[in-house]
């Protein structure tokens, strides 16, 4: 599992479809891709954008408690 803002190759992420197929997916993310397929592919794209770097920030900040000395 990589970390927040590493890179990513695109080659690497899987079909909207295999996704939804997947049991090992969570709900949540099933949830977001339903609702985003919904929405204009531009401000979709855009929000989860967002939504990830406010998640990273999160993650990040709650890492570095735990890993201070």
């Amino acid at each position: 599992m990589s970390l927040p803002n590493e890179p990513t190759n695109s080659d690497e992420l899987p079909e909207i479809t295999a996704v939804f197929g997947d049991p090992a997916a969570s709900y949540w993310l099933k949830t977001c891709l339903c609702s985003a397929l919904s929405r204009d592919p531009v401000d979709a794209a855009n929000d989860a954008e967002v939504l990830a770097q406010l998640l990273e920030r999160r993650c990040r900040a709650i890492l570095s408690r735990h890993h201070a000395p």
